[in-house]
């Protein structure tokens, strides 16, 4: 996992490599997203926003984002009053087994926004908070495609995997047992049915975010019970590369 440390070596040398050219106001902003954050700040302080991306199919190369939405968490509180949600033009047709998943027509997104509009949307929304999501690194890739092809650079906001911390946090075998998996690759579903969580309009993406936002409750609140619930710890249970 990385470190802060690293993460902002990283957002230095990006920051050098754009020096002198007249980056957008979100661009510029982004470049701070690191700034205020330290390590022995109390998790339950911070600010994040969970989000989760529905998609035309599961290929990184060939499929197109559809849906974007997200929920605010301050102080360990979930704000319904402040969510970001959008369907998205993918400039593509949607394969009918997906459709059947998240039930989501072409008729719905055709007169949608595409990815590079709503990305500036989502962008301003989430300024500088942390990143929360559930296999995270999936949803990562094209939000990063789009930040990288607009502004030349990947989003520098930190990065937790829910699904790393619920490993790590949370007893694993009690997880395990519900998903019925040797490696102990938790689904949302298994994990969500661990805490007790109805998930309201699963595989739709506010659906879903608010899932992970309500997991990610219990994550911090174990933090709580067991030790030093700083972001030194949150980060050691999920942060990503």
């Amino acid at each position: 996992m990385l470190k802060l440390s690293i993460a902002r070596i990283r957002n230095q040398w990006i920051r050098k490599r754009l020096q002198g050219r007249k980056l957008a106001p979100l661009a510029y902003e982004n470049l701070h997203a690191l700034d205020h954050l330290d390590l022995k700040q109390r998790a339950k302080s911070l600010r994040y926003v969970i989000l989760d991306l529905e998609t035309t199919g599961l290929s990184l190369t060939s499929d197109r984002v559809i849906s974007l939405s997200a929920v605010r968490m301050v102080n360990g509180h979930i704000l319904l009053g402040d969510v970001f949600s959008s369907l998205v033009n993918p400039g593509r047709s949607i394969p009918f087994s997906t459709i059947k998943i998240h039930g989501i027509m072409p008729s719905m997104v055709a007169r949608a926004p595409a990815l590079d509009e709503v990305f500036d949307q989502f962008l301003l929304y989430l300024g500088s908070d942390i990143i929360v999501g559930y296999h995270v690194q999936f949803d990562l890739f094209f939000l990063n495609s789009c930040m990288k092809r607009k502004y030349g650079m990947r989003m520098q906001n930190l990065v937790l995997d829910a699904m790393f911390m619920c490993k790590k946090v949370i007893i694993p075998a009690h997880i395990r047992s519900y998903a019925g998996r040797s490696k102990g690759d938790q689904d949302l579903d298994s994990v969500a049915k661990h805490f007790g969580i109805e998930i309201p309009e699963r595989h739709t993406a506010l659906g879903d975010a608010l899932a992970t936002a309500m997991i990610f409750q219990r994550i911090l609140a174990d933090l709580e019970e067991s030790g030093p619930a700083d972001l030194r710890s949150l980060l050691a249970a999920g942060r990503i590369n």
